[in-house]
């Protein structure tokens, strides 16, 4: 049933906001240009989306959860954001990026794992930990050294963005699906006592799991800050909500035991789209007493209710 209902939706999604759309074409050749444009400029956008859903389906395999993860694409960009510009950026602002992206999931794994916080509180308590580090290393300023850096754009753009995110999902998604890491992970999600008793050691999979979770946040704040060029400690507030919403609609159990990482990619781009839709929406009805880009978090809370209900659907099994 998944398999069917999420590509309607999208359809559903592209030809209600091309019919609200007031652009007009011509000629055949003028609309597929201008398709080509908005389907690049998606993938692109989404490809942030894409690695933090990738991760985010692993997490919640495990029955866990990361609230934390705009917070921290946003500090991991303030850090990078405090090195020099120039080729130099490539060698220290970049691993610097990376090493502090592992750090941060792995914190958040031991939290759960070796402390044994629930997932939605310790990530709850590091989100704002996280957020209230992004004002400590940046405070009220905006630094934007990134176009200044040669070739860092390419990770925003088409096609680089998209590059990234399709080998990262073919290869790593591929990979977890058909590893026993992978296995191990559904065990722990599915009855973390059983998954004790069969020998898998649960406190370094949890571990793991959070880790990789850092991992992709990095490569998350590679792409939004190519394309964005800045970064401000207030960025990617609510993030987490559109990860967790694409993934639950994807189909991964929010009780752990059972995901789809492939239904994760489905989810994102639903998402993607009706982002994109509403802000071409609010920008064409500027007259309305009401910001139509604020209509997505009524959309947003009512997929994800509905991704709840499909999950729990017999027939979607």
């Amino acid at each position: 049933m998944r398999h069917v209902v999420l590509p309607l939706i999208l359809i559903a999604e592209l030809v209600l906001f091309s019919l609200a759309d007031e652009q007009s074409f011509a000629t055949w050749s003028e609309w597929s240009e201008h398709f080509r444009y908005y389907l690049t400029d998606l993938l692109s956008q989404s490809a942030p989306l894409l690695f933090l859903a990738l991760g985010m389906t692993m997490v919640m395999t495990t029955a866990g959860i990361d609230l934390s993860i705009g917070s921290s694409v946003t500090l991991v960009a303030a850090i990078m954001a405090n090195f020099s510009a120039g080729p130099s950026f490539w060698w220290f602002a970049v691993p610097t990026g990376l090493l502090a992206a592992i750090g941060l999931g792995t914190a958040n794994g031991a939290l759960v794992a070796l402390c044994d916080i629930p997932p939605i509180i310790a990530t709850l308590g590091t989100m704002i930990l996280f957020r209230g580090l992004c004002y400590v290393v940046l405070g009220d300023q905006e630094l934007a050294p990134f176009w200044d850096v040669p070739g860092y754009a390419w990770c925003g753009e088409w096609p680089g963005a998209v590059i990234l995110a399709v080998v990262g999902i073919l290869l790593g998604g591929t990979y977890l699906k058909r590893s026993r890491w992978y296995r191990e992970l559904t065990v722990v999600g599915g009855n973390r006592v059983a998954a004790r008793y069969a020998g898998i050691a649960v406190n370094s999979r949890l571990i793991q799991t959070y880790a990789m979770m850092g991992f992709v946040t990095f490569f998350a704040a590679l792409c939004f800050t190519a394309r964005n060029g800045s970064v401000n400690a207030g960025m990617l507030s609510g993030l987490e909500l559109e990860v967790i919403v694409a993934v639950v609609l994807g189909g991964t159990k929010v009780e752990g035991g059972f995901s789809s990482i492939f239904g994760s990619m489905w989810g994102v781009f639903i998402i993607g789209v009706m982002n994109e839709g509403l802000r071409n929406l609010a920008w064409q009805s500027q007259q309305l007493p009401f910001e139509l880009s604020h209509l997505r978090f009524l959309l947003i809370g009512l997929l994800l209710i509905f991704g709840v209900w499909l999950n729990s659907t017999p027939s979607t099994k």
